[in-house]
């Protein structure tokens, strides 16, 4: 065999491996390797097979062949080439035993080339003779199993988490562990639930189906489906909006009154043309009451489109509810007229005031939008309020926070509100409720022809004004006086979060706003002037955000004195500060502080809102603060108190107390109460609330626009509450007393003008609580 593979110890190893030769190496040259014959090879191959030896020769010539066929750059011919070329059953070279020698030379068995795995086209079969490897030497040498190092590692992915500019990563691991930990269990709840289902009963299944409805009416307002729209181009469309909504309104009105005269006019004896006389021109009057409820439709063809729209979308509303009544009322005019049936005035003029009604209620909502928008662009800073239930206090707790950017505020301003809810589910049922009393009052009575208006009927008092001017108008109302501080809610879903907060977090700017704090003296103890003083309390304090420490800072440029640099500040939780100033170390706190680590003051040293100086365990000096107390933080917390929302006190100054705060703002004691200083960095911090949705915005910050925000939540909630409830009433009031009625065919006491008197008598403390947003709070 050429040296070009193997030497002759290698071979004389592999010869005795296999027993095809004594121990010592043989020195006869080895016989050239003659071309295998395609017919014979086979057989040798199946003999070789049956009597389980090997024939090295064989091996040694197929492998010679083609490595030295490869290594003289494919000189051969095409036809000894294919015969050269190694099957793919002998390809397999037999395994050397570990404790044999390697060489040295080569340090691996040589490689075949690899066109000689192709198996002959002669034959197209697979010699299994050479195939095999031997028994008891399967053990691989050392060196030769080894991967080298530049192809055979697998590259590794990182697990963690790519760094993004601006970004913690540890927040964003934490949310990410918090979701899949959440899906986690919802999938195991889901699963626990699919287990007990057949066990439950049927009280049971009903509250599981109304949850998982709930569910599905929570997925349906993903962020992912919502689309954020530009503040100042939504300020503009809804300005807009609102003014068209207003102009066309007013032309609706015009036509409710004039249908509403017709139709009154015709039974009281009111002046009124001929030509419009009911009882003498009938089909005329009819006719006029229709094509001025079809004017008043064309005024309103976006809010009747919308209910159009919803209702294709198996999602009915309050415009859907109006567009039935519209319908009916037509349907039931050109019922009288084609077919002559004797009939009663249609409701043409209610169906009108409905249409009106509702395009009030959206004009209302697009301008509370609009203020809305218009708050949210006015800082550049925008602060966002939020409704976080607490773990770990168990109470539902208002906090504020300075937001990235409008993101969160704008998102809930395009989710499904609480009307929405509502609606959705109040619309279909008196629509159904509507055609099956109808067609009970007709077909059951046995008169078919009363169907049409006993539907008409039904359907004009089933929208009352209560439900329709439910929270257009107090959300109008109250954006109007949140405006005027920079405020703005974002619903009243989010409203209603905000109205069940039993405790408001206040900080330090919050109860002494800037300017509010300020030095009456500072009196020094020992050899450091007040210039050094004021240098080494200004330093502790300087960044810690503490309003004190601006007030330090302030004094000492009005002063001419030199800044220094503190370096290992601590805060300590019973009302101090420590701190590294050069070789110097100074405490800064009060004297309840002192007290606690063991340093006695002198007699007459103990004022009140002091702070004291110590330098290397001697008290160097004592600056006395005034506070003082501002109208805005006294209405504020007075707000608050009045709402039975107790005022949490999350200060970093260690001079505020809810005692202090109870004397300077005249509240009664107990009022207030304090955070656990240990947990005022963690409520400092905003990822406190990174799981809570914004519920409003401060475009300026302060106790009075976080309590006026406090205040609008609740008259929202409550105004559209109390709406909602006396719509419901005198919408379920009305239909069943109009079924009755209709029942018995008791025409006179259902007429347009009582079911007009009848709506107008349930707006008026609609009407009344409406006007109640509208007062200074």
């Amino acid at each position: 065999m050429s040296d070009k593979l193997m030497d002759t110890q290698e071979l004389s190893e592999i010869r005795k491996l296999i027993g095809d030769v004594s121990d010592q190496p043989s020195k006869e040259p080895e016989a050239p390797v003659a071309k295998p014959d395609p017919v014979v090879q086979p057989q040798r191959s199946k003999v070789s097979q049956d009597s389980g030896e090997f024939n090295l020769n064989d091996i040694l010539a197929e492998v010679s062949g083609a490595v030295d066929q490869a290594h003289e750059g494919h000189s051969a011919s095409p036809r000894m080439q294919s015969s050269m070329r190694m099957p793919q059953g002998t390809a397999r070279i037999p395994r050397v035993n570990a404790q044999r020698p390697v060489s040295q030379r080569t340090g691996s068995i040589p490689r075949v080339s690899q066109g000689t795995a192709r198996i002959p086209r002669t034959t197209g079969r697979v010699y299994q003779g050479t195939g095999r490897i031997p028994q008891g030497t399967g053990r691989i040498p050392q060196g030769t199993g080894r991967i080298p190092q530049g192809t055979g590692r697998v590259p590794q992915v990182s697990g963690r988490i790519p760094r993004v500019p601006g970004v913690d990563p540890r927040a964003v691991e934490e949310s990410l562990r918090a979701t899949a930990d959440e899906q986690a269990r919802h999938l195991a709840e889901l699963a626990a639930e699919e287990d007990n289902e057949p066990r439950l009963s049927r009280r049971e299944r009903k509250k599981r189906e109304k949850e998982r409805r709930a569910e599905n009416e929570r997925a349906l307002d993903r962020e992912d489906d919502i689309e954020i729209r530009n503040p100042r181009e939504a300020q503009r469309f809804c300005k807009r909006r609102a003014k068209n909504l207003a102009r066309r309104s007013v032309f609706v009105l015009i036509l409710g009154l004039l249908a509403m005269y017709i139709t009154v006019a015709s039974g009281m004896g009111l002046p009124l043309p001929a030509m419009l006389q009911y009882a003498e021109h009938a089909y005329l009057t009819i006719m006029t009451l229709m094509i001025m409820q079809f004017l008043a439709m064309f005024a309103g063809l976006d809010i009747v489109g919308n209910g159009i729209y919803n209702l294709f979308k198996l999602r009915p509303d309050r415009s859907t509810l109006v567009d039935f009544s519209l319908v009916a009322s037509l349907i039931h005019g050109m019922t009288i007229i084609l077919f002559q049936w004797s009939g009663w005035l249609p409701y043409c003029a209610v169906s009108i005031l409905l249409l009106f009604a509702q395009m009030q209620e959206e004009k209302a909502r697009m301008a509370g939008r609009y203020r809305a928008y218009k708050a949210a662009t006015l800082g550049d800073r925008p602060i966002g309020v939020y409704a976080h239930q607490d773990s770990r206090d168990h109470v539902r707790r208002a906090v504020k926070y300075q937001m990235p950017d409008l993101t969160g505020f704008l998102r809930e301003m395009e989710r499904s509100d609480k009307i929405d809810t509502f609606e959705r589910i109040y619309a279909p049922l008196a629509i159904l409720a509507s055609i099956v009393f109808a067609a009970i009052a007709s077909f059951g009575a046995g008169e078919p022809t009363r169907f049409c208006w006993a539907l008409s009927a039904i359907l004009s008092i089933s929208a009352p004004f209560g439900i329709l001017c439910a929270f257009g108008a107090p959300y109008r109302n109250v954006s109007r006086k949140l405006l005027t501080e920079g405020a703005a809610i974002a619903s009243a879903r989010q409203a209603e979060r905000l109205r069940g907060v039993k405790q408001a977090m206040l900080r330090d700017g919050d109860l002494f706003p800037t300017g509010s704090i300020t030095i009456d003296e500072v009196r020094n103890f020992g050899s450091y002037s007040a210039e050094k003083l004021l240098a080494y309390a200004s330093a502790v304090t300087a960044g810690q955000g503490l309003e004190i420490g601006r007030v330090l800072s302030e004094a000492l440029r009005e002063q001419y004195g030199r800044p220094v640099r503190a370096t290992n500040v601590t805060n300590y939780e019973s009302g101090g500060l420590s701190a590294d100033i050069g070789s110097d170390s100074v405490l800064v706190g009060t004297a309840a502080f002192l007290s606690k680590l063991g340093i006695r003051l002198r007699d007459n040293q103990g004022i009140e809102n002091g702070v004291y100086v110590v330098i290397n365990s001697q008290i160097a000096g004592e600056i006395k603060l005034t506070y003082h107390p501002t109208a805005q933080t006294y209405g504020a917390i007075h707000s608050l108190c009045r709402l039975k929302i107790r005022p949490m006190i999350a200060a970093q100054d260690f001079n505020i107390s809810p005692a202090m705060v109870e004397a300077m703002f005249e509240v009664k004691h107990g009022v207030t109460g304090a955070v656990d200083p240990a947990r005022i960095p963690e409520l400092n911090d905003a990822r406190y609330v990174a799981k809570d949705r914004v519920c409003a915005l401060l475009s300026k910050d302060g106790a009075m626009p976080y309590a006026m925000v406090q205040q609008a939540a609740d008259k929202l909630v409550g105004a559209m509450r109390s709406n909602l409830l006396i719509g419901t009433i005198a919408g379920i009031c009305g239909m069943l007393l109009m079924f009755y009625l209709t029942f018995k065919g008791a025409a006179e006491a259902v007429e347009p003008k009582n079911v007009i008197l009848y709506l107008i008598l349930w707006y008026v403390p609609v009407l009344l609580i409406n006007l109640t947003t509208r007062r200074n709070y």
